[in-house]
């Protein structure tokens, strides 16, 4: 199985168009997809095959979950979930969740739950990470998906982001929210995590004494000291319930302009390893840190093949991260959920998904052709309608 967390925005000026809707995403997913199955391809043997089992967006934090067909056939219901946090609980930032009923030993179900997070960027806005957290505990409930084929009333449709293949969806059997904590559930969690190596901006000249992407790990052993995700978990302010594998790689952000050319010119090919960037990797405006994590609850016991930072990307100032590992199906271990669901989470929703479609609408009347177009056409249309309301009055 394979999952994907995507936190990116590679064009800041489209990014407000997901609101409207997954089609927005689709070629960005869409490549995803592609690169997924060409990587199958180099890395199996004939005969291996991932399928999309779904791909989910919550304005423009998404999450696609890859499966092999044997291990496909043996998911017995999918479960989805979306959140947005900070302004107006929008989709700028948030959580979206999967969960699947994996059919594990002894013919038991199992869920597995992954979740793609997008938290509050900032140096200095720590409390605003954690509220985010508290937010996505409250918030992140799911609902079982069911055929496409099948009708769905208006109030059983997604209200925040909506799936790239059209689906309709009804409440789990149980009359609890299925949250994040419960039912019990195996649990990983990736994402832009945003928290810093330091509170507040660095001087000019600070940059000087960061170390190369390429420098030993022991380099960067100064920086992960001050990481404020590892002080705010373990001090119980945040990511309650969850661990994570020891970090052995380079920061993760802020990747400069000239790094991300770097990669841009590094050959491909199978076999062949990017080059690291040099000293000038950094942006000089933001400390190095450890913004992208993926964390896991500890009694799922996961059996860690690794845990590391993926090449610098010509598209991006971020650095991806990937943790391989395995887990045996066996019923998961009940933690106490740190908040309790809020009581109106449906009602907050839906105010949060008509406040996405204004921003998108808005969006794509402002900042593409077509809207532009179509704003344009009902201006002239406006003014031609007057002028000749006005000409028949004046008659």
């Amino acid at each position: 199985m394979a999952v994907v967390s995507s936190n990116s925005r590679p064009q800041a000026k489209s990014t407000p168009l997901t609101f409207l809707g997954a089609s927005y995403l689709t070629p960005s997913l869409s490549r995803l997809s592609n690169v997924v199955q060409h990587a199958v391809a180099a890395r199996f043997e004939d005969g291996v095959e991932y399928e999309t089992l779904l791909a989910q967006n919550v304005g423009m934090t998404g999450l696609m979950v890859f499966v092999r067909k044997e291990v496909r056939e043996r998911i017995r219901w999918v479960e989805t979930a979306g959140v947005g946090v900070g302004v107006w609980e929008m989709g700028n930032k948030g959580a979206v969740g999967a969960r699947l009923g994996v059919l594990g030993q002894d013919e038991e179900v199992v869920p597995v739950t992954f979740v793609s997070a997008h938290l509050a960027p900032g140096e200095d806005e720590v409390e605003r990470r954690n509220e985010d957290w508290k937010s996505i505990c409250e918030g992140l409930v799911f609902t079982r998906q069911v055929s496409s084929s099948e009708d769905a009333s208006e109030e059983s449709a997604p209200l925040l982001g909506e799936a790239t293949e059209p689906t309709s969806i009804e409440p789990t059997a149980s009359s609890t929210p299925s949250s994040l904590f419960s039912p019990p559930s195996h649990i990983f969690l990736a994402g832009d995590l945003n928290y810093r190596t330091s509170s507040t901006s660095p001087r000019p000249s600070d940059h000087q004494t960061w170390p190369s992407p390429s420098s030993d790990t022991h380099a960067f052993q100064f920086l992960l000291a001050s990481d404020q995700l590892t002080r705010e978990r373990l001090a119980h302010r945040t990511l309650h319930n969850l661990t994570e594998s020891l970090v052995t790689f380079p920061p993760t952000y802020k990747y400069s302009a000239a790094a991300q050319a770097h990669a841009a010119a590094q050959p491909g090919g199978k076999g062949s390893k990017p080059e690291e960037p040099g000293s000038d990797a950094w942006a000089k405006h933001r400390v190095p840190s450890w913004c992208d994590r993926i964390l896991y609850l500890p009694s799922s016991n996961p059996r860690i093949a690794s845990y590391t930072a993926l090449p610098v990307q010509p598209s991006s100032d971020h650095r991806p991260v990937n943790l391989a590992f395995s887990i045996e199906l066996e019923p998961a271990v009940e933690v106490e959920a740190p908040f309790k669901v809020g009581t109106d989470w449906k009602e907050r929703r839906a105010v949060a998904r008509r406040l996405e479609i204004v921003v998108g609408l808005a969006a794509y009347l402002g900042w593409t052709w077509e809207g532009e177009a179509l704003l344009l056409a009902t201006v002239v249309g406006i003014v031609g309608v007057s002028l000749v309301v006005r000409a028949l009055l004046d008659g």
